[in-house]
């Protein structure tokens, strides 16, 4: 370089340090060590040291590092001699020790232990980085080791657990070494999501009861369509670990559940409605929660007049004079369920009260298990289950056989059994996926058991489309239906198992 650093009586110090774990105490112990040795040889520190915390000694270090201003530094003259406390404080790449020397730049290293000194000879400095390369080589291949192990085993990776399970530091964990034990509150959560996934509800609509219940992530952010879907798609709540993406993006939609290995830790859900829940969002985009339904029977009422379903809609009073001459009361908005070709808007909180009322009443009677008997064309889910894991194994098997013998070619004719799996799956999905009506058995109570505040929205709309068509019909212009009496002239309920199709009066 141009600069001249040799023209000064007393050499100007720039203090460096670094560690790959971040540790505020580490740094402070380093840069004091570093400042008693400059003040020893009485040299002159100049400007504040440089501090690269949680950076690592044999990875690139980028431009916005303090390794990146010390060196901009130097090229600039503002010091001649830079102090660490040691090789391994400075690098453990051989890369960064001829970014310091001849012929692109003279930087003067002096460590506090270690006797290192490059004006005097760089060598033993050199041969010091090697030793430490030839280190984080032996660290790596015995991590990587550690790694095929520890997923041999079962045990996930060190990281945040997900939601509904709790990370075990190694200090806590049993003889098995369990990393993940269940968070009983966060469980509370997922199963909810995936029971009511399986009922039928949409994603948004899922997110949207969570919030209305007041629930959080983990970070305290509200519920969206992307977190929840994220949930239903993640084959850790089955305790199924899933393989290492590498270095590409993860991506939960891509994983192989064959490949998976089975994990050292409780399931929040069972493996059958995992894969019934990934088959139902396999190849399906992410809908925005604005789709979530927020009224009893919007798209599920049908237009008396034209048998369309009904959508809801937000009316507004339009309130007369008062006959003292004060003015007019404000105006209001209300929920309506309006017909999409115009035959019928009506006020929706006294509709949705009636059919409430009514899947009350039919759930009540004594013939109520007969809505839970088992549907024509049942499936057998662990026969399915079986075939399943048969195709998985072998599909596993020859994957193993083309690694070790025959390379792509083999893996090429494994990738012909992942149709099979997939039809297979679709079979799962369809018979494990949960029937809105089961929560009834064994209930006395229906009324209290409809209303309860902690019940998802969409599960008391999943039984109202299980139960029945729901019919609503116009009333005139300037009719007012404020009664329950009044409404069940005006709706009509249509029992979906076809024994009986009721009238006005449901």
């Amino acid at each position: 370089m141009d600069t001249d650093h040799s023209s000064r009586a007393v050499p100007s110090v720039a203090i460096y340090a670094r560690q790959s774990v971040e540790e505020d105490q580490g740094f402070a112990q380093q840069i004091a060590d570093c400042e008693e040795e400059v003040r020893r040889r009485g040299w002159l520190v100049v400007g504040e040291p440089y501090p690269d915390n949680d950076v690592s000694g044999s990875a690139a270090r980028g431009s916005k590092t303090y390794w990146a201003r010390m060196l901009k530094a130097f090229d600039a003259g503002q010091f001649d001699v830079l102090m660490v406390t040691e090789v391994d404080g400075l690098t453990r790449s051989l890369t960064d020790v001829l970014g310091i020397r001849p012929p692109r730049r003279d930087i003067r290293v002096v460590t506090v232990r270690g006797g290192i000194d490059r004006q005097d000879d760089d060598y033993k400095l050199k041969q010091l980085v090697l030793l430490a390369e030839r280190e984080v080589k032996i660290k790596a291949q015995r991590a990587q080791r550690y790694a095929r192990e520890r997923r041999a085993a079962g045990h996930p990776s060190t990281g945040k657990a997900s939601h509904g399970y709790t990370w075990v530091t190694a200090a806590n964990r049993d003889q098995a070494g369990t990393r993940y034990v269940i968070d009983a509150d966060e469980a509370q959560d997922v199963r909810k999501i995936f029971t009511e996934f399986l009922s039928g509800a949409p994603l948004g609509q899922i997110a949207r009861d969570l919030n209305s219940a007041g629930r959080k992530t983990r970070k305290g952010a509200r519920w969206h369509t992307s977190t929840v879907r994220r949930i239903v798609m993640n084959p850790l709540y089955a305790a199924l670990l899933p393989p290492s993406q590498g270095s590409q993006p993860h991506d939960l939609a891509i994983i192989d559940l064959a490949a998976c290995t089975p994990g050292a830790w409780e399931p929040l859900v069972e493996c059958d409605h995992l894969v019934a829940a990934r088959d139902k969002l396999a190849g399906v985009k992410p809908d925005h929660q604005g789709t979530a339904r927020k009224w009893l029977l919007s798209g599920l009422a049908i237009c008396a007049v034209c048998r369309q379903p009904v959508r809801s809609a937000r009316g507004r009073t339009h309130p007369s004079p008062r006959k003292d001459g004060s003015g007019t009361t404000p105006s209001q908005r209300y929920h309506t369920y309006r017909c999409v070709n115009g035959h019928i808007m009506r006020k929706g909180e006294i509709i949705d009260e009636f059919v409430s009322e009514v899947c009350i009443a039919r759930l009540s009677k004594a013939d109520t298990l007969d809505l839970l008997a088992p549907k024509p064309g049942t499936v057998d889910v662990r026969v399915l289950h079986s075939q399943r894991e048969a195709l998985g194994g072998k599909a596993q098997e020859r994957a193993q056989a083309a690694r070790i013998r025959q390379g792509d070619r083999g893996r090429c004719r494994g990738s012909a059994r992942r149709p099979q799996l997939r039809a297979v799956d679709a079979e799962i999905a369809r018979g494990v996926a949960i029937d809105s009506l089961a929560e009834l058995v064994g209930v006395k109570d229906v009324r209290t058991w409809w209303h309860r505040e902690e019940w998802p929205f969409a599960r008391r709309r999943s039984i109202v489309e299980a139960l029945m068509t729901v019919v609503i019909h116009p009333v005139g212009y300037g009719k007012r239906i404020t009664t329950l009496e009044a409404a069940a002239d005006t709706v009509e309920n249509e029992w979906t198992d076809g024994k009986k199709k009721a009238g006005t009066h449901g």
